[in-house]
């Protein structure tokens, strides 16, 4: 899996707005990017040997038991072993792939570096559902709009199933980010949260089909969602503010405007960066009102945009 830097990232950068507070906020450092915490992903050696013990067991007992009922324990073993075999190679050709993509996407921590790591992307196999996910974390940080027709090309039912739920959470994010929530929905829904491989990963999908759900009428579904998978809880990490954006609008759709406050205080307490989309004029009233309140409660300000007007 290409475990990213959190996505919420794309929207407060993507936002188009700033927030400032009257003491000076630390910067997000030079390179912050979705490749910035790639993790490499890695063989388990001790499950791997664990499972061969397993089999060299299979093995013995199997021979052991040929006087009493032949040799067919052997040949049940031995289809076990091939098919066992076969889906190691295939794990391990896809865990290689996924380590050599991920190591690029480690130098895409500034412009000069995400150009290199596109170009290197963009020399592999197109085709391949890890090299248009990698080329769309790049492309995101700059150009949402490429990075949305990178995924979209996609052949999904050519990729194993954990990714297609990647490429998928990713493409409803940024559908959720350019102000497209129905656009989101039908790619929120195909997202399977039991074929993710770790709390973080799952947590992330949760996200944003909660959003997707909450923002199009199933408020329902996005709260059952929310009720599992919380922004309160710290095992989620930089998941977080993801689900305590998702909550924000959750809540918003359910009329429980208190509980609304309550996340949107919370993201702003992590980073007020983190609500700048509520306070962008896309925002229903109601929503930029709560966001400004909750930013003058924590002392922030939004940064005003400045318009220069020709005088005659």
């Amino acid at each position: 899996m290409l475990d990213s830097d959190p996505a919420s990232d794309y929207i407060a950068r993507l936002s188009g707005r700033s927030l400032a507070k009257p003491k000076k906020i630390p910067s997000r450092p030079e390179g912050a990017s979705a490749a910035a915490t790639v993790e490499q992903p890695a063989f388990r050696w001790k499950v791997i040997a664990q499972i061969l013990g397993a089999f060299a067991i299979l093995w013995v007992v199997a021979f052991m038991t040929t006087p009493y009922i032949g040799y067919w324990g052997v040949g049940v073993v031995a289809l076990l072993t091939a098919l066992a075999l076969g889906f190691g190679i295939y794990a391990f050709t896809l865990t290689r792939k996924t380590q050599a993509i991920a190591s690029i996407l480690q130098g895409a921590t500034d412009a000069e570096g995400r150009k290199a790591a596109l170009e290197k992307l963009e020399a592999g196999d197109s085709k391949d559902a890890l090299n248009g996910l990698a080329r769309a974390q790049i492309l995101a940080q700059e150009n949402p709009a490429e990075a949305i027709a990178t995924l979209e090309k996609i052949d999904l039912a050519k990729a194993p199933g954990p990714t297609q739920d990647e490429v998928r959470s990713m493409l409803a994010l940024l559908y959720l980010v350019q102000n497209r929530p129905r656009d989101a929905r039908p790619v929120a829904e195909l997202i399977r949260l039991d074929r993710q491989p770790s709390p973080k990963a799952k947590a992330m999908c949760a996200a944003v089909m909660a959003e997707s759900f909450a923002r199009t009428g199933k408020s329902d579904e996005a709260k059952r969602l929310l009720e599992t998978y919380s922004g309160d809880d710290a095992a989620y990490g930089e998941m977080r503010p993801m689900l305590l954006r998702a909550q924000v609008y959750t809540f918003m759709s359910t009329k429980n405007r208190g509980l609304a406050r309550k996340s949107m205080d919370k993201l702003v307490a992590i980073d007020p960066n983190h609500i700048a989309p509520f306070v962008d004029r896309s925002a229903s009233p109601d929503l930029q009102k709560m966001a400004m309140e909750s930013l003058s409660a924590a002392g922030y300000q939004a940064r005003p945009k400045t318009q220069m007007k020709m005088m005659r």
